[in-house]
């Protein structure tokens, strides 16, 4: 079976049985057209081999991509392999001859209180634009959840004032979601400002109003970051490490991090929060000397 063939299969078992998110359907199916098929699309999947990953990737490296994109690609070509043998039952390479490239130790960007201050005040009250940027930012700063998932939201719950709901996330891993009362207090202010009937959360300003795009967001981050004279990158994603690392700061264990943000794996949370905090590790040495201050004193105490 020719891999376009395969490809078109494994979009649709992902959408329809795996139910991935949107956002990894749109990955893997960019990964497809972008770099897969160009090079394999004609080709049978059975005959396919080590050699063939390691030419793509040799291209993607040639053409200096990022280690993150090359990853993606060889993982998407790993899973297309993977779905052709245990689902298709097609004889084909194994995935796991196919080794990524190692991830780099990932810095993690956050705001700072002024900063977010300063993006705060920024945002003027009385247009709607401005009130539906500061409802996603208080929504992502109090919940820590993805962009995609806080487009995904509809305003009822909202409208009935409730403090928390269950999501699914990536990876269709369900969590619950905490509302503080802060965040709740923006989202009406933004909800106040609507007089349609459309059921989403975040809406276009647009008539008829559809349901707000992960793209159109993309753009009004950046001009809340220009007008903020904020000299990092602000985005979503960046609140979301925000909300994080404050409850880092905070004294949060690592697993409760875990279960807030959606992570499938501790050792993710472990990996972007763990080691990179200066504040949580000065505090671990402090405490650790204390202690041994006192057990030295208590145990002179027993001597004497």
């Amino acid at each position: 079976m020719q891999v376009s063939h395969v490809s078109n299969k494994f979009l649709s078992f992902g959408a329809a049985d795996r139910q991935y998110a949107p956002e990894t359907r749109q990955k893997h199916r960019d990964c497809l057209v972008s770099w897969l098929l160009p090079a394999l699309g004609s080709r049978e999947i059975e005959t396919l081999n080590i050699t063939d990953a390691l030419n793509i990737r040799n291209v993607m490296e040639g053409r200096r991509l990022s280690g993150a994109r090359i990853s993606s690609v060889l993982s998407t070509l790993k899973a297309l392999l993977k779905f052709s043998r245990t689902v298709l039952k097609l004889r084909c390479m194994n995935p796991a001859e196919i080794k990524l490239p190692p991830k780099p130790k990932p810095l993690v960007k956050y705001l700072t209180d002024p900063e977010i201050d300063r993006a705060r005040a920024t945002l003027n009250p009385y247009r709607f634009t401005d009130r539906r940027t500061r409802a996603m930012m208080e929504l992502i700063l109090g919940t820590g959840v993805r962009v995609g998932e806080a487009l995904r939201m509809d305003r009822e719950p909202f409208d009935r004032g409730v403090t928390e709901i269950d999501i699914i996330g990536k990876g269709g891993k369900r969590r619950t979601i905490f509302f503080p009362q802060w965040c709740r207090d923006q989202i009406n202010v933004y909800l106040r400002a609507r007089d349609d009937k459309h059921p989403a959360l975040f809406i276009t300003a647009g008539d008829p109003p559809q349901r707000w795009s992960r793209a159109d967001v993309s753009r009004y981050f950046i001009q809340l970051r220009e007008r903020a004279g904020i000299d990092k990158e602000l985005t979503p994603h960046m609140l979301r490490h925000t909300y994080c690392t404050h409850l880092l700061h905070s004294g949060a264990d690592i697993m409760f991090i875990k279960e807030l943000a959606g992570h499938a794996d501790i050792q993710t949370t472990a990996r972007y929060y763990l080691g990179v905090d200066k504040r949580a590790l000065e505090k671990l040495v402090n405490d650790r000397v204390r202690y041994g201050e006192s057990e030295a004193v208590d145990r002179m105490a027993i001597a004497r």
